[in-house]
């Protein structure tokens, strides 16, 4: 990660307590299940790559920097980073983007322009991952956030044996058929 936004050298971290989500478990409320039912907002996968990348870093406090974002562009374009796009009438409002390493995805940030936004990105991604088979989806930290939706904080121990997935290279990103709608992203991404 980048020490911060105007500084272009990188620092390497390793959290003692990582965070991840259980494949195919993020919790989906009520009234989040609501929101999706009014069907206002479509997902895209790998369309809006840097937009999507530039909205995680359009913040007063960031650790994306130019050296992260261009080395992120750089893995897209040789098929190693995706991108989950929310958009309402055409309009990027959310998105997260992360990283595919044999069949565990390390997801990086996500955002939000309009409320519940992220939260159909991490729906959407979860959805794929699971659908291409991956066995580990890694969200680096945990947070009280994400614990609300489903994940979890496990040692770097844990973590270390999880790595091994890696060499794994079963998962498909790109399985076909490819998932179409809220129904399918909502069955292969929450537990509900």
């Amino acid at each position: 990660m980048g020490k911060n936004k105007n500084n272009i050298e990188i620092q390497w971290v390793r959290p003692h307590n990582r965070g991840i989500i259980p494949i195919g478990k993020l919790y989906c409320s009520k009234s989040l299940k609501k929101f999706i039912k009014k069907n206002e907002y479509n997902i895209s996968f790998d369309k809006n790559f840097k937009d999507v990348i530039f909205n995680c870093a359009n913040r007063k406090t960031t650790w994306i920097n130019s050296t992260i974002y261009e080395l992120f562009i750089d893995l897209h374009y040789q098929g190693f980073a995706h991108s989950v796009e929310v958009k309402k009438k055409e309009i990027l409002v959310g998105g997260l983007y992360g990283l595919s390493l044999g069949s565990i995805f390390f997801a990086e940030s996500m955002f939000s322009i309009t409320p519940n936004t992220s939260k159909l990105a991490l729906i959407a991604m979860m959805a794929k991952i699971n659908y291409g088979g991956y066995k580990v989806f890694d969200t680096q930290f945990p947070s009280e956030h994400l614990s609300s939706l489903g994940g979890l904080s496990i040692s770097e121990n844990e973590f270390q044996k999880k790595l091994s997935y890696t060499f794994d290279t079963a998962a498909e990103f790109d399985r076909k058929p490819k998932l179409k709608n809220w129904e399918e992203f909502l069955r292969y991404g929450t537990d509900n």
